[in-house]
C-alpha cells in the first residue's frame, strides 16, 4: 500500500516534471504573439538571479504541487482566451511579456523520453508539404535548396572572379604617365634635309627621294615627328643654283618624278611622321579682277583645271592635294609691309586647314606690325629662330629670354617657337663648335617649344673651311653647309661614294653622338616639363622656363612645371673643367641624359661637383 503511494507518488512527480520541461519548450517561440497566452500572476515567480535560491532551481517555476497540474491547464487555457484582449498586456508587467508570451505554436515537441505529444502528430507531416495545426507552409519550403544554394554560390564566385578580372584588366591598361596631348608640331622634333646631298640611289652622282625612302628608317630611329625638305622644285642649274626656282609645281629631275613624291609622302606617313615643305614666297594673294594680269591657270589635278590670283597660292594648294602637311614660307618678311599681306595668311591658311601648319621666319616677326602683326600671330603655326653661340654665351641667353619674354608667350594661341642651331642657310654649328656640339644640340633639347636637327648635325659633319670656298671651291660658296650625309655603312653600300657636285665634310663623322642624340630626344618628348613651353591659368601664359646662371662658360637653366618634377641643364661650354657649387640653387638629381651616356640613372648633389670640359647634363630634381 506504501510501495503504491509512493509510486504513484513517483509517478506523479515525473509527470510534473514533464508538463515543467514541455512548458519550457513551449516557451522557446517567439516573443509578445497576440496569440501567446498570458499567464496568470499566480504562475509566475520571480527570483533575483543572483539569489541562492537560483543556484537549483530555475528562473521561472511552476507549482510543485502534483493537484495543480490540471489547474495550471485550465489557468493556461483560461489566459489563452483572453489573451487577445489588449487590457490584460497593459495589465500585465513587461519583463511577464517578454518571458511567458511564448508560446510552442506549430511547433513538434518531444518529451524527455523522446516521445511525441499527443494530439500534435497528426498535425505534422515529414513528405516536404508541412501543414501545422491545419495552416499549410509557403510554397517556397518545398523548393530544392540543395540545387539552389550550389547556383546561387556559383553566380556569386563568378561575380566575384569577373569583378577582380576587371580590375585587373584596369590596372593593366592604366598608362605609366599621363602626359598632355599635343598637336604633332608642338613640342616635337623635326628633321631638316636637303635631298639631293643625302642619299643617292641611282648612282648619278645626286641624292634624290628613293635613296630619302631608303633611310626613313634611320630617321625614324632618332625619334623625329617631321621631316622637312629644303628644296626639291625645278630650278636652273639645279642642285647648285637650287635657288634659281623655275617652276613651283614641278620637282626637279635630279631628285625624282611625282610619282617618287608621292611614294615619299605615303612612306613618311605609315610611320607617323609628317612632311613639309620650304615653299620660297614669290607672290602674294591679290583680289580677282578683269583687268588683272597676274591670274593664272594651274593644272591642280589631273582632272582639274582651276584660275588662281598668284603662283604662291596655286602652289600651296597644288602640294596640299600631295599630301603635304605644311610649309616653311621662306622669304616672307619681304611682304609684311604688302596691302595683301593679310588676305594671303588668312587664305594659305584656309587652304591647309587647321591640321596643316605655316612656319614663318623671326625677322617676318619683328618686321611685322599692326594687321600684319595680328594675322601673322593668328595664322602662323611656328616661328623659326636661330641660335647662334659666335657672339658668344651671354649674347645666347639675352637671345633667349628676349624670345621667351617677348610677343610669343602673351597668349596662349599664339605660335609656338621653331629652335634651330643649324638649317640650309646657316653655317654648321661644328665648324665653329666642334667640340660643343653635343652641348648645343642639349641646350637646344631643353628649350621650350619645337626643335630641328639639320641632317648631318647629329653625327657632327662640318661644312667646307671658308678659306677653300674662297681659293679653289668658290664655286661652292651658296652650298658650303650642304655637304654629303654620311652612314656608318657607306663602306657597304653602293650608293655611298663621293657627290660630283658637293665636296666631302671637311670633319670626319661621329657616329657615337647618334646615341647621345637619341637619349636628348626620348627623354624631350617624354618629359612635359620640358617640350610644355609655359603654364596655363586661367586663360594665363605663364613662362616655365629660366637661364639661372651663364657665366665662366658654364650655363645652367631650370625647367618646371606644376605636379610634375623640375629639370635642370647644366652645361659646360668651355675647354677647362669647371668646380663650383650650386646647392644654393638645387640639392641635387637624378642624371636623366647628357654628354655622358654612363652617367646616367645617377644621383648628382650640386655641393662642390665638378663639371668636365665641353660636357652637358639634364638631371630630374626631386618634387
Amino acid at each position: 500500500m506504501n510501495e503504491s503511494s509512493e509510486n504513484s507518488n513517483i509517478s506523479g512527480a515525473n509527470d510534473l516534471e514533464t508538463l515543467d520541461y514541455l512548458r519550457g519548450v513551449k516557451s522557446s517561440t517567439c516573443l509578445l504573439l497576440p496569440t501567446t497566452p498570458s499567464p496568470t500572476p499566480l504562475e509566475l515567480d520571480f527570483k533575483h538571479p543572483l539569489s541562492e535560491e537560483m543556484s537549483d532551481r530555475p528562473f521561472l517555476t511552476l507549482n510543485d504541487d502534483p493537484n495543480m497540474v490540471n489547474i495550471q491547464t485550465d489557468a493556461s487555457a483560461g489566459d489563452s482566451s483572453s489573451s487577445g484582449d489588449s487590457s490584460s498586456v497593459v495589465q500585465d508587467p513587461v519583463s511577464a511579456q517578454l518571458i511567458n508570451n511564448i508560446s510552442m505554436l506549430d511547433y513538434q515537441t518531444l518529451s524527455k523520453n523522446g516521445d511525441l505529444i499527443m494530439g500534435q502528430v497528426e498535425d505534422c507531416k515529414l513528405n516536404g508539404n508541412h501543414i501545422v495545426n491545419n495552416r499549410k507552409l509557403p510554397n517556397f519550403v518545398n523548393w530544392n535548396w540543395n540545387i539552389i544554394r550550389k547556383v546561387l554560390l556559383w553566380i556569386v564566385c563568378s561575380c566575384l572572379i569577373a569583378c577582380l578580372a576587371a580590375i585587373i584588366a584596369l590596372v593593366v591598361t592604366i598608362p605609366k604617365e599621363c602626359n598632355p596631348d599635343l598637336p604633332w608640331y608642338q613640342g616635337k622634333v623635326f628633321y631638316e634635309v636637303f635631298p639631293a646631298s643625302f642619299k643617292d640611289s641611282n648612282h648619278d652622282g645626286t641624292g634624290d627621294l628613293k635613296g630619302l625612302i631608303k633611310k626613313l628608317d634611320y630617321i625614324q630611329d632618332l625619334g623625329v615627328s617631321a621631316i622637312r625638305l629644303n628644296y626639291i622644285y625645278q630650278a636652273h642649274k639645279y642642285p647648285d643654283k637650287y635657288y634659281n626656282i623655275t617652276s613651283l609645281l614641278e620637282i626637279d629631275r635630279s631628285v625624282g618624278v611625282r610619282k617618287d613624291f608621292r611614294d615619299l609622302v605615303a612612306a613618311v606617313h605609315s610611320r607617323n611622321m609628317s612632311l613639309l615643305l620650304d615653299l620660297p614666297v614669290v607672290s602674294l594673294a591679290k583680289p580677282i579682277s578683269s583687268m588683272d594680269n597676274f591670274t593664272q591657270t594651274v593644272l591642280i589635278s589631273n582632272e582639274t583645271v582651276t584660275s588662281y590670283v598668284d603662283s604662291t597660292s596655286a602652289a600651296i594648294i597644288f602640294w596640299v592635294k600631295e599630301g603635304v602637311d605644311g610649309f616653311y614660307l621662306k622669304d616672307l618678311d619681304q611682304f609684311v609691309d604688302d596691302t595683301n599681306f593679310g588676305r594671303s595668311l588668312r587664305l594659305w591658311k584656309q587652304i591647309i586647314g587647321n591640321d596643316k601648319i605655316l612656319i614663318a621666319s623671326e625677322s617676318t616677326l619683328e618686321k611685322a606690325q599692326g594687321d600684319s602683326l595680328n594675322v601673322l600671330l593668328s595664322r602662323i603655326d611656328l616661328i623659326d629662330i636661330h641660335l647662334n653661340l659666335n657672339a658668344g654665351i651671354r649674347s645666347l641667353k639675352n637671345h633667349i629670354d628676349n624670345v621667351i619674354g617677348g610677343i610669343l608667350w602673351n597668349k596662349p594661341h599664339y605660335p609656338w617657337v621653331h629652335w634651330n642651331i643649324g638649317s640650309i642657310h646657316t653655317e654648321r654649328i661644328s665648324m665653329k663648335n666642334v667640340n660643343n656640339t653635343l652641348v648645343l644640340t642639349a641646350l637646344e633639347f631643353i628649350l621650350p617649344g619645337t626643335v630641328s636637327i639639320f641632317y648631318g648635325d647629329e653625327i657632327g659633319l662640318g661644312g667646307i673651311p671658308t678659306d677653300k670656298i674662297e681659293g679653289d671651291f668658290h664655286e661652292h660658296k651658296d652650298v658650303h653647309n650642304i655637304v654629303q650625309m654620311s652612314f656608318s655603312d657607306n663602306e657597304k653600300s653602293p650608293g655611298g661614294g663621293i657627290l660630283p657636285w658637293i665636296q666631302k665634310s671637311e670633319l670626319e663623322p661621329k657616329y657615337h653622338y647618334l646615341e647621345v642624340i637619341k637619349k636628348l630626344i626620348e627623354v624631350r618628348l617624354n618629359t612635359p616639363t620640358i617640350y610644355l613651353r609655359a603654364i596655363y591659368k586661367e586663360g594665363n601664359i605663364q613662362k616655365n622656363m629660366e637661364i639661372r646662371k651663364t657665366e665662366e662658360n658654364l650655363v645652367v637653366i631650370e625647367r618646371w612645371f606644376p605636379r610634375r618634377n623640375t629639370h635642370v641643364f647644366v652645361g659646360n661650354l668651355g675647354n677647362h673643367s669647371i668646380c663650383t657649387d650650386l646647392s644654393a640653387m638645387f640639392y641635387g638629381g637624378t642624371v636623366v641624359a647628357g654628354t655622358n651616356s654612363s652617367l646616367i640613372g645617377q644621383i648628382l648633389y650640386f655641393d662642390k661637383v665638378t663639371f668636365p670640359p665641353n660636357s652637358a647634363l639634364i638631371l630630374k630634381l626631386e618634387k
